[in-house]
């Protein structure tokens, strides 16, 4: 983005001068800026009044915060000529000229201008326009940006609707190198069909990707997605900021260095010069948010969808009942099944079940706390960057097919970060059944945008979380399902070890490896009704850090607990998990593998004791180094996941 733009020019929003309607919700709109139409869209008996009302609303200064273009007929006609006296009596940031074929015209067009405060934009929609887009670029000091004008050059061209994007890739691309040389502003075409959204997206992704500045838009609706695409996203403003302050660091150390070593890759001034233009798009950004006078506060106040919670939608004590509750059924159990593989014998076996005292088999403990989890994310995670952490979680009570699943949660903290742009909110969500009872309760604390930066900062509150569920706990806990273990059938568990033949401080590797596909984790995260964009979005996250979804943590978790019954098979029950780490990300085609510590061990009956386990998740590497943490402290880059948890073990007979 250029030194001189006033105004970003993310989204531009065509709006019928003819068009009472139009005009007066314009001033409403979230839209970088407005391009009162007094061409194509209006009909030749309503030019007159269309004029006026132009001027009308320009001069009245609703839109001040947005910059103003007036469209123009062409000054080969009687209209155009007419549009020209308009700057008379008003003052548009611009005037776009249509149909401009040759530099001259450009040029002569600089006798009409009244002032230096209103610019020049020119429509690139004709052949002759791209042959001779250099020498436009270049024509006055007044030009500040092409528009492509993708319909009329399509026309021109005899392009079929479906080639459109591919066969104006030259056109593109020629005008992409005439406005980048000289500095320009350029701005891709209307997208016409207002119904097609995900269409309309993509087209954004695929025009932010070739390097257009922003595009034109002909509806409202199409506002929200361009501007999203548009923007830079966090990642990107927090890895441009990091390259900055690295190259300036080194800078004053040697004033003469061109090179750095930023985070394992080299880092050059070009590289530093595009980190400097995120950040000027987002300072021209955040300077037009500041000039709104009315914040939304809400996430659906605009609209009828709900664009989900933002830090400061927040505040303590907040209670929230989650929709939609869910009824797990013996489908969800077997579509678990066939995702991991899972071989515990309490879930897998009716039988089995009824000899420890229960009734039915239970759904697996962590088929429960994804359904659970996934219950809170619209409201609490939408609009997250990180899950950070879990702490104090209690599985209360098992879960059968039948029952229904409802969250609810409680804001229990809040920390702003630093940086101003996104806080940590802390909550208390709790899982219960049909009959009210709790069957799962936990805390956790989620890395939060702000949607408006500018916001006074709030107090802190960080509440005091407990590492661990302390053993007494757990015993109560584990007491309170009443198992009894005296029948318990080893052959039927897959195997003969006892509470008794496991040591403290223990390592167990668990060999076996599992290959996540991508299938596999989209459909895991539909079947826990989890929408986080970055888990089943790849259109949004093709384009963002990492180019690809990340695969849902509760994934990962799910697995590596599967793949530990090869060592752990009569680790019967999950109890409690007392916190774990997603330690780095992880992706479609990732093989993991596992291995598990014991950390501590405490006797509940005479037929059950309680083992703590951390389990580790490895990504493309096999468990029999045991990795974990390195020198320094922070985790081997093969670790996926660090899970520390309670299980209950059948003890050995007397």
């Amino acid at each position: 983005m250029r030194k001189d733009v006033r105004k970003p020019r993310r989204s531009v929003l065509y709006v019928p001068g003819s068009s009472e309607k139009a005009l007066n919700k314009s001033s409403t709109l979230d839209v970088d800026a407005i391009i009162y139409d007094l061409e194509d869209s209006v009909a030749p008996d309503a030019k007159k009044e269309s004029r006026k009302a132009v001027i009308d609303i320009i001069n009245s200064e609703i839109n001040k915060n947005k910059e103003q273009v007036i469209r123009i007929n062409s000054l080969n006609t009687d209209e155009g000529r007419e549009d020209i006296k308009i700057l008379e009596n008003c003052t548009p940031d611009a005037v776009l000229i249509p149909k401009v074929n040759e530099a001259k015209e450009v040029i002569e067009f600089e006798k009409f201008l009244k002032n230096d405060e209103t610019k020049i934009w020119v429509m690139m929609e004709t052949a002759l326009a791209i042959v001779n887009a250099y020498d436009i670029a270049k024509s006055s000091k007044y030009l500040k940006c092409f528009v492509m004008g993708t319909n009329d050059l399509s026309n021109e061209l005899g392009i079929e609707e479906d080639l459109k994007r591919t066969a104006l890739q030259t056109s593109f691309e020629k005008c992409m190198m005439a406005t980048k040389a000289y500095k320009l502003s350029i701005l891709d075409g209307v997208y016409n069909d207002i119904r097609d959204s995900n269409g309309f997206e993509e087209e954004c992704v695929y025009s932010h990707g070739l390097g257009f500045d922003g595009k034109t838009l002909i509806h409202p609706a199409q506002i929200d997605i361009c501007n999203r695409v548009f923007t830079p996203t966090p990642d990107q403003l927090e890895k441009a900021k990091r390259i900055v302050e690295a190259f300036n660091d080194a800078r004053k150390k040697d004033p003469n260095v061109g090179v750095i070593v930023f985070e394992g890759s080299q880092v050059e001034e070009l590289h530093v010069a595009h980190a400097k233009r995120i950040l000027k798009a987002e300072k021209l950004i955040s300077e037009v948010a500041g000039e709104k006078e009315e914040i939304i506060q809400g996430p659906q106040n605009q609209f009828k969808y709900k664009t989900g919670n933002f830090f400061e939608d927040f505040y303590m004590g907040q209670k929230i009942e989650h929709g939609t509750p869910r009824t797990i059924t013996s489908g969800d159990s077997s579509l678990y099944t066939a995702l991991y593989g899972s071989r515990y014998a309490l879930h897998s076996s009716k039988e089995f079940a009824k000899s420890l005292s229960l009734d039915d088999s239970p759904i697996d403990d962590f088929l429960l706390f994804n359904v659970a989890f996934g219950k809170t994310v619209p409201d609490i995670s939408l609009n997250a960057i990180a899950n950070l952490g879990y702490a104090e979680c209690k599985f209360l009570k098992p879960a059968y097919p039948g029952d229904t699943i409802k969250s609810t949660s409680e804001v229990i903290g809040l920390k702003e970060n630093s940086n101003g742009e996104n806080g940590v909110v802390y909550v208390h969500s709790i899982g219960t059944n049909q009959n009210n009872e709790k069957v799962i309760d936990y805390k956790r604390w989620v890395m939060v945008r702000k949607k408006d930066k500018k916001l006074e900062s709030i107090e802190k509150n960080v509440p005091k979380l407990s590492k661990e569920v302390s053993k007494e706990e757990v015993i109560e806990i584990s007491k309170s399902y009443n198992f009894n273990c005296d029948k318990f059938n080893f052959q039927e568990s897959g195997s003969s070890l006892t509470f008794e033949d496991y040591t403290i401080d223990e390592k167990i590797n668990h060999i076996d490896g599992m290959t996540i596909e991508s299938a596999e984790h989209m459909m895991a995260t539909k079947l826990y009704q989890n929408n986080a964009k970055v888990h089943f979005n790849h259109f949004i996250e093709k384009g963002g850090r990492f180019g690809q979804r990340i695969v849902y943590g509760g994934h990962v978790i799910s697995l590596s607990r599967a793949l530990s019954f090869n060592g752990l098979s009569n680790a019967f029950k999950v109890v409690a998990i007392n916190g774990g780490t997603h330690a780095s990300p992880c992706f479609a085609k990732t093989t993991v593998f596992a291995w598990s510590k014991i950390l501590d061990k405490v006797e509940v009956t005479e037929s059950i004791g309680a083992m703590r386990v951390r389990t580790n998740g490895i990504g493309d590497a096999q468990a029999y180094q045991f990795q974990h943490t390195n020198s320094d402290g922070k985790f081997d880059p093969s670790v996926l996941l660090s899970l520390d948890y309670w299980v209950l073990v059948p003890r050995k007979k007397a």
